[in-house]
Formats: structure tokens, C-alpha cells, sequence
């Protein structure tokens, strides 16, 4: 048996000592675990460590947890990870189970935290407390490594408890020195006499706390915070007496509000009034708010609060003044230290007052003054009857003194007399005596001689017939066919009065009626709510000035142009739009016109160059002309509208036919005759001609013709080389600029604006030479016979050659553009 035993013992220890024949890698060992866990052969709580080398179980990961939290109180589960080996997932499921099932531990930012942990860091803090008196908790949580409010609720709910202090605003306090600083500021309270601010009283406080002498305070400080809790302390138990204010930021003693208060009510029962000003003095941030929570019966006005008696003496004035016709002031009715809008806001708070304006007895007028409906038509009435006065006055002096125009259907001939306005704006409202003596005297008469000048040169200049004296060649004039604005009627012969008969310089202005109100009535000067809108004579004059000017004016109107035209004025804007346009055309003619002088040695480049105007700037001004005339003819007939009106756009040239029949249907023998012969001068061949016939046929109209002057041909130019500079920068086209860079060189060169064609242009490049560099020049004739060349070749070669010559303008073009911009 013996023998047996040693030999299994002898075969077992050579079975240890061989060695295996085959190894398994760590691999194929990991794949074998993994098999088995697929064929739950395995636990499946079983997790690889992140090493790749070792497996764990989930209690094994437990264990380890919780070993941690045992040791420590808290465990953080990076750490754990790291020192167990698997991934921070398996460790925070782990950590939630066990969280789940001890309630004395708590999962915080990544943490697990026993309540014993708590309690030990309470107690730390609580030795530290009792020895320097004061904490900050954002110093513990630093310390700690925990955030300050989970710290927060932490020591909260362990003062009393673990902690023997009194937690404010972040900071731990022990009792007495609570007690200290709860002494200091009931002692500083208690001193204020007047409000004061609390941020300066801790400041204050903090300072003396600090700087102390005193060994028993030597060692106490505070925050605000702290002072602030203490203060709402002592007023909930009573140590101290007054009121915060102010949102808590302002102390207002108690002895303080009531002196306040014995002042207030001191003054309004003595006056019956108090204003805001004077609470204001006394410390009351809201006035208003405070009087009326104290007087429910008061009314707050703007400035004042009043008793309702105050209002008894002006209602009885009010009621007087409604009676009997008459008007008051509310102002002098009332205490000198209420305002206008004071007075005025009391004012419509009157019974008399309110029952008046409903009833339609008074009105307010310049806020603070009652005006009896009987009294404005006694008022209306005045200055109705003495505005006709003036009015029928007026007329008949126009009537004495008539300007006539006169429309003959054989002659044609339209004239007009000179007169001068025998109204002016100062003689209006007093029949002609000149009352200049007033506050608005100085105002009146500049503007009744700006009124009187405009008027006389408007009545001075003339156009066309007799009696032209003095009129320069081309002045301004309303005469002619500027007159028929004042037309009225029909017939062979019309006669009008002066187109100006009625203006603001004829009617009566505000500041008269203002100036005749106070001759009226001298106690108004001072009357009503002044201010800069009234200027000078009072607010209540300027204020039924402003009520009675309707009736004025349409006084005035019924009087002076009961046979008015409705028409007139439209037919005065066609007249200046023509005028306008007719001037400005004009200009651009005589600018086009002074290039001419450049070429009086090459007399068939002139002819061109004459031909040419004619056919574009003349047609265009010859058009503009006979269109207008037409118009006013259908318009006279009842045949047209002023839909039709010519306007600034593009000229659309009309042909010669109908030029010549436009001007033979003009009104008039001589009108027509000499519209004729204005189209006639478009097929000759001088400028000259065509404005000789053009100053003719625009005389027999009545409009003018404005020459030219040095001025106004600079500005002319100025624009002109502007316009022709940006159309250079555009143009793309080889042919089209061509003459946009001569004519640009032009301006350039000889200051004169050139309108040339074609045939015209090989001249003009060629008077250009004095004026260019030898280089430039060469390059522009260069230009100019390459054009000459291109244009041959599209009418003559095949598109193909064509092309390729339009490819070697345009380089041509962009280097004459930049010589013609550089000189």
C-alpha cells in the first residue's frame, strides 16, 4: 500500500515538473472568457480591465468602491477607475447602486460623499469658527474642493447642531459677535436725525470696526450684508424707530418723518395749498404720491397740490365773465407760486367753467384765459366788418389803377401797362395810415417792403407792347402771356386785373390783427400763457387773431375775387414750367453757339456746325414752344387737359410738316406769322436767324429770352464736362465715343462746349492740335481715321474682318480715353 502511495506521489510530481507542450496567448485567452460568457458558461457580471490583461467582477468593483468610502468618506470614481482598471462608466453605475441603496450617501459631481464626511467637515469648520469669530465659505469650499453652494446647504443644515454660528450673505458668524455688531449699528441708527444712506453708514461702520482702539472691539468687523440682516432686526423688535426707504437703501427716522409731516400740515391748512417744491425740500422723493395718499380730497396739479376750496374764487370770476360777456385771466386769480399749466389745469376744473365749454358758452383760450362765445362775436363781428372796409378799399384802388391785357384776334399783339401795388401790408388794417408805432411795428414794415418790392417788380418788368420803359432785353416778366393767369371771361378783347391781386402781403396779417386787438383792447397785452409760439402782444390776442383769421380770409376773398379765375393758378405753373424749360434750352443753344467762333477761318465746318444746331438744339427749343402754345390753346377752347403738359425727359422731335402746321393753328395773325418764320430759320443755315425769330415770336407771347452770362456759362460748362466725363467712362461702343472725347477735349482745351456730327468731326479733331501734346494729338487723329476706317469696313467688308478691326479700336479707344482724361 505504501509502495502505491509513493509511486502517485512520484508519477503527480513529474506531471508538475514537465512542461506544456502548448501555451494559449493572452488573446486567445480573452476570446475563450468571451466564448464562455456568449455560452453562459460564465457569470455575464464578469468586465474586462481596460489593461486588456484581467477580468473583474461587478462585486469585486463594489467591494472596491465602497472599501474607498470607508476609508475617505468620499470617494471620487476617477479615481477608482484608474486604480481599479475599468472604464469611469462601469464605476459610476456601481456608484449609483450604492448610493441607491445607503441613503446616507450622497453622488456629487462625480463623487460619492458619506453624511459622516459632512458632519467631520462641519466640525472642522466649527473649531475655526469659535476661534477667529467670522468665516467666508468661499474660502472653506476652496479649501474643501466642493462648490460653495452645495457647501452652503451643507453648514446650513447643521447650524445649531455641529456649527454654533449664524450663517449671512456667505460669510459664518459666532453669537457674540453677532451680539457686537447688532450693538454697534443700534448705536449708529439710534444717531441718525435725518435720512440717511445705509452705504455710507457701513462704510462708516466697517472702518471705526477696523481701525478701533478699543481691545473689546478691537477684533469685530462686518459686511453690509451682515449689518443690513442686523438692522431689519432691530426693527422687527422695536430697538429702534423709523423706516427704510428706497428699496431698503435709505434710513428715515421716525422724529424726522414726523417733523416732516407737522410741516406739511402746518403750511397746507394755512394756505390751502403746498407745492411740490417745498416737499421736495423736506425729503419727499414723490410729492404727488405722498399728498395724495394723505389728502384723498386734494387735487394734484403740475407743480401745486390744492385744496377743492381754492377753486371757489376763480369758478365765481369764470361765471361772472360767462354772464356777462366778457373774458378773464386766470393767472392774476391764483397764488404767485402757481405755474401757467397750473393755472390753466385749475382753470378747466371750474363747474362754471366745465358747464360753459359743454354748453358752448366759452371756450379756453392761451390756456389760462375764459373767452364768453358772446364776446367772440362781438370780436368777429369788429374785425369782419372792418377787414371789408379794407377789403372794398382795396378794390377799388386795383379798380382805379387796372393792369389790362389785351387779345386781339387780327393783331395778336399782348401787352400789358406797368403798375405798382397801391396796397401794402402795412397800410392793410388801417385804411392807409401807417401805424408802425406798436411791438409789431418793426416786423410789419420788413415785411410789407419785402411784400411791396417783390410786388413792384413783378408790376414793372414788361413784355411785348407799348410802354416797355426802362426793360432791359430779356428781363423777367409776369406781362404777356403771363397775364392771362388773372383772365375771367371769354371774348375778343380781354381785360384783367393784376395777377397778384390777391396775397399774404394784401390780407391783413396775424400780427395786425394782433396789434388792432390790443387798440381794442389794451388790457389783453399781458393777457394768457406767453411763450416764444406768441411772440410779442400776449398769448390771448395771438389767440383770437388765430380764431378770427378763417372769417378774414374769407372775408376778404368774397371781396376782392368773387370774379376770380379757378384756372389762373394752374395756367401761372404751365407758364414758369415752360418759362423754365424755355430758358434752360435756350442756354444750352448760346453755349453750343460760342464753339462756332473757334471755326470762323473754315467756313464750311462753320455751315455744318450751324446746320447741325439748328436741327437738334433749335428743333428742341422750336418744339417745346409750339407745343406749349397749342396746349393753351386747346386748353382756352376746352379741347385739352394738362395731362398732356410737356415735361423734362428726352426730346421727342417733331417733323417739319407738323411744325408748320402747329404754328399756323397758333391764335392770332401776328402770333402765327411769326411761329412760321421761326420754323422756317430750322432748313437755313444761321443760328443767328433762328434767334432773331425766336426773340420775336417769344415777345408777341410774353415770355422772354435770358441771355447768356459769364455765370452761368461757367456753370453750364462745369456740368457739361461732368456729364460728358462719366459718359466717356461708360461708353463702350468704338464709334459712339468718339464724339464724346472731342467734345470733352473741347471743354478741356478751349472751355467752349462742342456739338459737332460726323462730317465735322475731322475739324474739330484738328482744331484740338494747339491745345494737345504732339503724342496725344497724333494718338486722336489715329483714333479718328481708324473710326473712319471701321465705319467703311461694315458696310463694305465681311463680318469676320470687321470683328477683328472692332477688337483693335476698342484697344485704340481705352488708350485715347486715358489721353483725353489726362489732359
Amino acid at each position: 500500500m505504501d509502495a502505491e502511495l509513493l509511486e502517485l506521489q512520484r508519477l503527480f510530481q513529474a506531471t508538475q515538473e514537465s512542461k506544456a507542450k502548448v501555451r494559449l496567448s493572452e488573446r486567445n485567452v480573452v476570446e475563450l472568457v468571451t466564448k464562455l460568457k456568449d455560452l453562459q458558461l460564465l457569470d455575464s457580471d464578469l468586465l474586462h480591465t481596460i489593461t486588456g490583461k484581467e477580468f473583474i467582477t461587478k462585486e469585486r468593483l463594489k467591494a472596491e468602491v465602497e472599501t474607498e468610502i470607508n476609508r475617505l468618506g468620499r470617494a471620487s470614481l476617477v479615481d477608482i477607475a484608474a486604480a481599479v482598471g475599468v472604464e469611469l462608466v462601469h464605476c459610476e453605475r456601481v456608484a449609483e447602486q450604492i448610493v441607491a441603496e445607503k441613503p446616507d450617501l450622497t453622488f456629487v459631481q462625480g463623487e460619492i460623499v458619506a453624511d459622516s464626511y459632512w458632519d467631520t467637515v462641519a466640525e472642522e469648520v466649527n473649531e475655526e469658527l469659535q476661534e477667529s469669530g467670522q468665516v467666508v465659505v468661499g474660502e472653506l469650499a476652496n479649501r474643501f474642493n466642493v462648490g460653495s453652494e452645495l457647501l452652503t446647504r451643507v453648514l446650513e443644515s447643521r447650524i445649531g447642531k455641529l456649527i454654533q454660528g449664524k450663517l449671512e450673505a456667505g460669510q459664518l458668524y459666532t453669537p457674540a459677535h453677532v451680539s457686537r455688531i447688532r450693538a454697534v449699528v443700534r448705536g449708529a441708527v439710534r444717531a441718525l436725525t435725518v435720512p440717511t444712506a445705509l452705504s455710507a453708514v457701513w462704510s462708516c461702520l466697517q472702518k471705526q470696526l477696523r481701525e478701533g482702539d478699543d481691545a473689546s472691539s478691537g477684533g469685530v468687523s462686518g459686511e453690509g450684508v451682515l449689518f443690513q440682516s442686523v438692522l431689519s432686526g432691530l426693527i422687527a423688535d422695536g430697538e429702534i424707530k423709523g423706516s427704510l426707504r428706497g428699496g431698503g437703501a435709505v434710513w428715515t427716522p421716525a422724529v424726522f418723518a414726523q417733523s416732516q409731516r407737522q410741516s406739511v400740515e402746518a403750511f397746507f391748512s394755512q394756505n390751502g395749498y403746498v407745492s411740490y417744491d417745498f416737499l421736495r425740500k423736506l425729503v419727499l422723493s414723490q410729492p404727488k404720491s405722498y399728498l395724495q395718499e394723505k389728502y384723498p380730497d386734494g387735487i394734484a396739479l403740475e407743480t401745486v397740490f390744492i385744496h377743492p376750496s381754492l377753486t371757489s374764487v376763480l369758478d365765481a370770476a369764470s361765471e361772472e365773465a360767462i354772464s356777462g360777456g366778457g373774458w378773464i385771466d386766470a393767472l392774476p386769480l391764483v397764488p404767485t407760486t402757481f405755474s401757467k399749466s397750473d393755472a390753466a389745469l385749475l382753470l378747466n376744473l371750474c363747474p362754471s367753467v366745465i358747464k360753459g365749454k359743454k354748453e358752448g358758452t366759452a371756450v379756453v383760450l392761451a390756456d389760462t384765459c375764459l373767452v364768453s362765445q358772446a364776446f367772440i362775436k362781438a370780436f368777429s363781428d369788429k374785425v369782419e366788418a372792418e377787414v371789408r372796409q379794407l377789403a372794398e378799399k382795396a378794390v377799388a384802388t386795383h379798380l382805379s389803377n387796372p393792369r389790362k391785357v389785351v387779345v386781339d384776334s387780327t393783331a395778336t399783339e399782348r401787352g400789358a401797362s406797368s403798375s405798382k401795388s397801391s396796397v401794402t401790408s402795412d397800410k392793410n388794417f388801417e385804411g392807409g395810415d401807417d401805424v408802425s408805432q406798436g411791438k409789431v411795428g418793426k416786423k410789419k414794415r420788413s415785411t410789407a417792403n419785402s411784400s411791396k418790392e417783390r410786388t413792384k417788380d413783378e408790376g414793372d418788368e414788361e413784355t411785348g407792347g407799348k410802354g416797355g420803359k426802362g426793360k432791359k432785353k430779356g428781363g423777367r416778366s409776369k406781362g404777356g402771356i403771363g397775364l392771362l393767369i388773372g383772365e375771367a371771361g371769354n371774348g375778343s378783347t380781354k381785360t384783367v386785373k393784376q395777377s397778384g391781386a390777391i396775397k399774404d402781403s394784401d390780407i391783413p396779417t396775424q400780427e395786425q390783427l394782433v396789434e388792432k386787438t390790443l387798440e381794442w383792447f389794451p388790457d389783453m397785452e399781458s393777457a394768457g400763457n406767453e411763450g416764444e409760439d406768441y411772440g410779442d402782444g400776449g398769448a390771448l390776442p395771438k389767440s383770437l387773431a388765430d380764431l378770427v383769421r378763417p372769417t378774414v380770409i374769407s372775408t376778404w376773398a368774397a371781396v376782392k375775387r368773387a370774379n376770380f379765375n379757378a384756372s389762373a393758378e394752374d395756367r401761372r405753373r404751365r407758364l414758369d414750367s415752360l418759362q423754365q424749360r424755355l430758358d434752360e434750352a435756350y442756354a444750352n443753344l448760346q453755349l453750343f453757339e460760342k464753339a462756332l467762333d473757334l471755326f470762323e477761318a473754315d467756313s464750311p465746318t462753320t455751315l455744318i456746325l450751324q446746320r447741325h444746331l439748328l436741327r437738334t438744339s433749335a428743333a428742341e427749343i422750336t418744339d417745346m414752344f409750339l407745343k406749349a402754345q397749342n396746349q393753351e390753346k386747346e386748353l382756352e377752347e376746352g379741347d385739352g387737359s394738362e395731362g398732356h403738359e410737356s415735361s423734362s425727359a428726352a426730346p421727342d422731335y417733331l417733323s417739319n410738316g407738323e411744325r408748320m402746321s402747329m404754328a399756323k393753328r397758333l391764335p392770332g395773325h401776328g402770333l402765327s406769322k411769326r411761329a412760321v418764320e421761326l420754323v422756317e430759320t430750322l432748313e437755313g443755315k444761321s443760328v443767328e436767324a433762328f434767334e432773331a425769330a425766336l426773340e420775336a415770336v417769344v415777345k408777341v407771347s410774353g415770355l422772354r429770352l435770358k441771355k447768356l452770362d459769364k455765370k452761368s456759362e461757367r456753370a453750364l460748362l462745369h456740368a457739361q464736362k461732368k456729364l460728358l466725363s462719366v459718359q466717356v467712362e461708360e461708353e463702350n461702343d468704338p464709334v459712339a465715343l468718339l464724339p464724346k472725347v472731342v467734345a470733352l477735349l473741347f471743354v478741356q482745351v478751349h472751355s467752349r462746349a462742342l456739338q459737332a456730327p460726323g462730317r465735322a468731326m475731322a475739324a474739330a479733331v484738328t482744331r484740338l492740335k494747339t491745345g494737345l501734346s504732339e503724342e496725344s494729338y497724333q494718338t486722336l487723329m489715329a483714333y479718328h481715321t481708324s473710326t473712319v476706317q471701321l465705319l467703311s469696313m461694315q458696310a463694305t467688308s465681311d463680318p469676320n474682318e470687321t470683328d477683328c478691326l472692332c477688337e483693335e479700336q476698342i484697344n485704340e479707344l481705352n488708350l485715347d480715353s486715358n489721353v483725353s482724361r489726362g489732359n
